[in-house]
């Protein structure tokens, strides 16, 4: 799965942020901040996937957004 994420600094800690859910986590170093991130949004989509109603299909969506996000890079 690919998400769309930023990453600042404030302070001393980075700041990474998952735009589609908003779960951020910090780190000492931008890979850092980013790992705990990952670990994060783990948490986040077992969470939902556990509260979800099990007489309903749950299924996976793959799209691709990559050609969205080197478009907005060139115009930042």
């Amino acid at each position: 799965m690919k998400t769309i994420i930023q990453v600042h600094k404030e302070g001393k800690y980075f700041v990474a942020t998952d735009i589609i859910t908003s779960v951020a986590d910090q780190g000492l170093t931008e890979e850092e901040a980013i790992a705990n991130l990952k670990k994060g949004l783990e948490e986040h989509y077992k969470i939902l996937m556990e509260l979800s109603p099990k007489n309903r299909k749950t299924t996976l969506l793959d799209i691709e957004v990559e050609k969205y996000a080197q478009a907005s890079r060139a115009l930042g």
